[in-house]
């Protein structure tokens, strides 16, 4: 080998284990993405039954029990709960998706 081929193998070598590692850290990155995505499925799932609740306790309120039962107290508190939580941490996730749009 000359010279300048080994400093060539050097070089690819280095480059070779440097993918290796930026295909590790894709990789960790994507199964956070994938966690977050299911994150979000899941508070969508959790909006839309709370809208459920809600338009049922809007009917009961505007008609009575005769056309939706009333939800009892402990599940209003507990849907109510869960929407403050929710709303503690959804600006600051949504910020932190938004952001890697630079990195596009």
């Amino acid at each position: 080998m000359t010279e300048t081929s080994v400093e060539a193998h050097k070089d690819h070598l280095r480059y070779e284990q440097e993918h290796l590692k930026w295909s590790a850290d894709h990789m960790r990155a994507l199964a956070i993405l994938k966690r977050v995505e299911a994150h979000l499925f899941a508070h969508e799932a959790e909006i839309a039954a709370h809208r459920a609740e809600i338009a049922r306790h809007e009917e009961s309120i505007a008609h009575g029990d005769a056309h939706a039962p009333s939800p009892s107290k402990g599940e209003h508190e507990t849907l109510g709960r869960a929407h403050t939580e929710a709303g503690k941490s959804h600006d600051r996730l949504l910020s932190a998706i938004a952001g890697l749009e630079e990195f596009l």
